[in-house]
């Protein structure tokens, strides 16, 4: 079976498919370069670590699993993350007789450990979780993902020794915020969406995924353990959250339990939707169109414009701009279910078959 995927892998790497992926990336490490403006460069970043978050939870619905509770495992990783990054750092800096870890080789290395132990702490609780709950069906165990993150919520504000209560703490700077950063998180999307496509494109697991995803009952006649590839499913896309959760949380700079809401554990699943499900672009075009229409309404002189426009439908807000943000949101999901149940995604596939339609009409009509 190694051998079959080492086969599979050789082979992607040297297919187009893998150089178009190769060469958006490159353009998305680039293009602040040119667009230098610090709003396009914070969409850009937050986009692209949506992607992978977006994309873990798509991993997992690929295997007939859903979650509404997925921020539990994006804020576990962020905490974990940040908390370990500041010991490691503080420790670190001790230890050279320096009062903080100066930026440098030792602490981007140790930002992308941090990233990497976030993700695998993620993954912990993620079997475990996995282990007890694994067997249940699809939307009995969104359910119970769900119930969890409100627990965790909850808990979380309590545990000041730990957490620092509601008020939160900033990690440390390991990496510079701007393109530095960037380049970090573009990197990083890049190998973790990667592995992801690899794994449901070319991977013994991503057809089992497939088949469960199909009929699990025949899954299982045909042999497999339906229960064994769920629950490394669903760890697998634990364990991409949490990378998400520690990239989101040492760019904003600050974490406290407002990142276990119920509207992070409810972005991935509107995302997948939006850009289309059981794709690997669709995630990351669902997390473009919900984050874009975030963090536009949020600009100061596009919600003072709102205000003015649109203050006299909403009485005693004084910034418009998040209730619109949702209500755009929840109309573009309605729209896209309704005419668009495949994703945004399903309109390229649409122009590329009328496409090849044209192409197959054009030599029937020179023979007439």
């Amino acid at each position: 079976m190694n051998n079959m995927n080492t086969q599979k892998i050789s082979q992607f790497v040297r297919s187009k498919a893998f150089l178009v992926i190769v060469g958006c990336f490159a353009i998305l490490a680039l293009v602040p370069l040119f667009i230098t403006d610090n709003f396009f460069l914070t969409l850009l970043t937050l986009i692209i670590i949506f992607s992978i978050y977006a994309s873990s939870w798509n991993l997992l619905a690929s295997s007939g699993q859903g979650s509404l509770g997925h921020a539990v495992f994006l804020g576990i990783g962020g905490f974990a993350s940040a908390m370990i990054g500041g010991s490691i750092a503080t420790a670190l800096a001790a230890l050279s007789g320096l009062d903080r870890l100066p930026i440098g080789v030792a602490s981007v290395t140790l930002q992308v450990l941090v990233m990497i132990l976030g993700g695998l702490i993620s993954a912990g609780l993620g079997l475990l979780i996995g282990l007890a709950c694994v067997r249940l069906k699809a939307w009995y165990l969104a359910m119970v993902t769900f119930g969890f993150s409100v627990i965790v919520e909850s808990v979380s504000s309590q545990l000041d020794f730990l957490t620092h209560g509601i008020d939160g703490f900033a990690p440390a700077t390991l990496v510079p915020k701007g393109y530095p950063f960037y380049i970090l998180v573009t990197a990083s999307a890049f190998a973790s969406i990667l592995i992801m496509y690899l794994i449901m494109n070319k991977f013994r697991l991503g057809l089992a995924f497939r088949a469960i995803h199909g009929n699990e009952a025949e899954a299982k006649m045909i042999g497999i353990n339906t229960a064994k590839y769920k629950l490394i499913a669903f760890v697998i896309s634990t364990f991409f959250a949490g990378m998400a959760g520690s990239l989101y949380v040492y760019f904003i700079r600050y974490v406290d339990n407002s990142i276990f809401a119920p509207a992070n554990s409810f972005a991935p699943l509107i995302m997948a939707v939006i850009g289309g499900l059981g794709t690997v672009i669709g995630p990351i075009i669902g997390a473009g169109i919900l984050i874009s229409v975030q963090q536009l309404l949020a600009l100061p002189s596009v919600s003072e414009g709102l205000h003015g426009a649109l203050g006299g439908f909403f009485p005693g807000i004084a910034d418009v701009g998040p209730p619109l943000s949702l209500i755009i949101i929840g109309v573009i999901l309605v729209l896209i279910v309704i005419f668009m149940p495949k994703g945004v995604i399903s309109l390229y596939d649409k122009f590329n078959s009328s496409g090849e339609r044209e192409k197959k009409k054009a030599p029937e009509e020179k023979k007439k």
